[in-house]
């Protein structure tokens, strides 16, 4: 029950605290650098005109995905600066603790079908708990029961086809991918699980087909080719096996069934010292799995996987009651989610864009360094960090991790774009924002990075260019309005 639950930045009160995680920001916020005054008004019209476009707009396409609009009632008055002190709980040590978080876990989901008796995602998040906890038939009432009210559930039906294979039911398995496919045609390992299932049944032309489809989708899936070469075995096409297992390796060197299934087709093939390697590869990799899961198991047996699965509905209920507005619960909950799996990604963005959202920018920038100590070559986390120290004026901060995110996806023009704004914003590398403005413009031709130009062009004096490049931000949305201000003002002094 929520009773249980403790408030946001406290230990929780079923298990044990070891401390707590504060992480600091670093650096220093900077004043921005005021521009020299001009004797003439209009480059100053211009520079109102092009900040009313840009201020507070972040690039959406590059995010996961678009925030909804929370009530006025639920938005802090002002922007909080504390940080968020994230608990540390350690993992159940006895049955009777486990059976409990167990417990706490499926209690948290039946209050949201209580909160949401109507809502497809609550039976949803039932549904999952019930999965996670072994119970597939609890599992499967509360996924139909979902689809009953929203019958286009791709994600729902994926489950229930992973599900079915796990019982054995095949061809139940194959009908529940096919629909789930229907609904989202590019769904990812799709194709593959029917495949997987069609070979088990012996259709193997079928099953080529489906990984093939597969492979349009997910032309690095180590997986497709791995069953490629599987069903080419079972077929005897023993060099076209070999290709394709060669193939997965190449994409996942430590695929472990994947030499075994190419030491079977070298052996076919008479390919002996070829076989004799990658069958001694294959047991290498095969006794080091077994030497880590007995690792894993004398070190947390099912306790520390019990307590990650827990954090996994905490963070889907706190992003259900978040998308509803009640953001101080939905916080509350993130941060327990932390507390039980501090590796959990998924609940430091949803902690990032619930702060984000609600202007608590300090707090949404620690979340997102949180994310950076997890996976420390993320281009996407790192464009937020310099979004989000540039709208606290910590300039060194912004302009080091867009430069991050610059070699991190050089071919991505959210980045470059964000840096010419960041110095115009502090007027420094004028010169230089043009160029990174221009190759941002011949990374992806956006209204957006266009506008960028424009503006770059105009402080450095090139009215002709800014001309250029508001009228073609303008061709390509002729609806903006604040486009269509700026290009009136340029068009005068042009």
């Amino acid at each position: 029950m929520m009773s249980k639950h403790k408030k946001a930045g406290q230990p929780r009160t079923k298990y044990k605290k070891t401390g707590q995680r504060k992480t600091g920001i670093s650096g220093h916020s900077q004043p921005s650098s005021s521009s020299a005054r001009r004797k003439a008004m209009r480059p100053c019209v211009v520079w109102v005109i092009v900040c009313a476009a840009t201020a507070g707009v972040f690039s959406v396409r590059f995010l996961l995905r678009t925030d909804k609009k929370l009530p006025k009632t639920e938005r802090p008055s002002t922007q909080s600066r504390e940080l968020v002190l994230l608990p540390v709980s350690e993992p159940p040590r006895t049955a009777q603790e486990l059976a409990a978080l167990k417990r706490e876990e499926l209690e948290l989901a039946d209050e949201l079908l209580r909160d949401f008796p109507e809502s497809d995602e609550s039976l949803v998040i039932m549904g999952n708990v019930w999965h996670r906890h072994g119970n597939a038939v609890q599992a499967l009432i509360f996924w139909q029961e979902a689809l009953t009210i929203n019958p286009r559930r791709p994600d729902v039906y994926e489950r229930m086809g992973w599900l079915s294979i796990e019982k054995g039911q095949f061809d139940e398995a194959i009908a529940h991918y096919r629909k789930a496919l229907e609904l989202q045609p590019r769904l990812s390992d799709a194709h593959s699980n029917v495949a997987h299932a069609l070979m088990i049944l012996g259709r193997q032309d079928e099953a080529i087909e489906e990984i093939e489809k597969e492979l349009h989708i997910s032309p690095n899936s180590s997986f497709a080719y791995f069953l490629l070469g599987q069903a080419y075995l079972q077929q005897k096409e023993y060099e076209q096996a070999e290709e394709h297992y060669q193939v997965a390796v190449k994409i996942k060197p430590e695929y472990t069934n994947a030499y075994y299934g190419l030491a079977t087709v070298c052996s076919k093939l008479d390919h002996k010292d070829k076989a004799r390697a990658y069958l001694e590869k294959f047991k290498k990799l095969k006794a080091e799995e077994r030497k880590g899961l007995k690792g894993r198991k004398n070190q947390y047996d099912d306790f520390i996987e019990t307590q990650k699965s827990a954090a996994i509905t905490y963070v889907d209920v706190g992003r259900m009651y978040r998308d509803e507005g009640k953001l101080h619960k939905a916080e509350e909950l993130l941060i327990q989610a932390a507390g039980l799996d501090p590796k959990n990604v998924a609940c430091f963005q949803e902690l990032g864009s619930l702060y984000q959202t609600s202007g608590q920018l300090s707090k949404a920038l620690q979340m997102h360094k949180e994310i950076t100590e997890i996976e420390p070559e993320s281009p996407i986390c790192y464009y937020m960090i310099g979004v989000l120290s540039a709208r606290l004026k910590q300039y060194d901060d912004a302009e080091k991790a867009l430069r991050k995110v610059i070699k991190l996806a050089p071919q991505r023009s959210e980045a470059y774009r964000e840096l010419v704004r960041l110095y115009l914003k502090t007027g420094k590398n004028l010169p230089q924002a043009r160029q990174l403005a221009e190759k941002a413009v011949a990374l992806e031709a956006v209204a957006a990075n266009y506008l960028q130009l424009s503006m770059v062009c105009d402080r450095n004096g090139d009215t002709a260019g800014a001309f250029s490049a508001i009228k073609r931000a303008v061709a390509l949305e002729p609806g903006n309005q604040q486009y269509l201000r700026l290009y009136k003002v340029i068009q005068q002094r042009n």
